[in-house]
């Protein structure tokens, strides 16, 4: 009896090899540093897009909410010197980060929930994270993340959020750097739909 098995998968985007995205770019590094709130469960998940900013930007960090000391490696992020600690939740009400920037003169550590937007509401009132600014977008574009059903219309995906924020802080290079990060992250998307069989409605998705 043969038994199948299981297509090897990339350790870093979760695609099968054939499709990995990884060796495209070397990541960029920005001024801004990226501290993903996340959870193990969550990083496991192949369709989770956290791991997609960590692949693709440098300067960024994981903190597994839950875990031994994740408490004491908030504060340390909080405490540093170099950076002004703000949490991204791109919702209404908010602060626009450019005038966090202006007003502090150093860059950001952008504290950003990677999990679900029920999750990350709740994590929102953790005391550690309760004085921390709260910064959003301008404008929301419309969610190109069609792996998980999304609540609400407007909710975006971790990868497209952050990635919109860059864009609005007006960092260096990064219009041009962000065309190719969007364009491995739709490829992305279309390789673990095509894995699942998943078909989407033309005013959706445009493959």
């Amino acid at each position: 009896m043969i038994t199948k098995t299981p297509r090897e998968r990339c350790f870093h985007c979760r695609l099968i090899l054939q499709d990995c995205i990884c060796p495209q770019n070397p990541p960029l590094r920005t001024e801004h540093k990226i501290t993903l709130l996340t959870s193990r469960k969550e990083s496991r998940i192949p369709s989770n897009t956290g791991r997609l900013i960590r692949i693709m930007l440098e300067n960024t960090t994981a903190i597994f909410i839950g875990e031994y000391g994740w408490e004491r490696a908030v504060e340390r992020e909080i405490a540093g010197n170099d950076y002004t600690p703000v949490i991204l939740f791109p919702m209404a009400p908010s602060i626009d980060g450019k005038n966090i920037i202006e007003k502090n003169g150093k860059p950001l550590n952008i504290f950003v929930p990677d999990t679900s937007w029920r999750n990350a509401r709740r994590w929102l009132h953790k005391p550690l994270f309760l004085n921390l600014p709260k910064i959003g977008l301008r404008e929301i574009p419309a969610s190109e993340y069609h792996l998980r059903k999304q609540s609400a219309k407007n909710y975006l995906c971790t990868f497209q959020a952050v990635i919109s924020l860059m864009k609005e802080l007006e960092i260096k290079d990064f219009d041009s750097a962000s065309f190719q990060m969007n364009e491995r992250f739709r490829l992305w998307v279309k390789s673990l739909a095509k894995e699942r069989g998943l078909t989407f409605t033309s005013d959706s998705i445009n493959y």
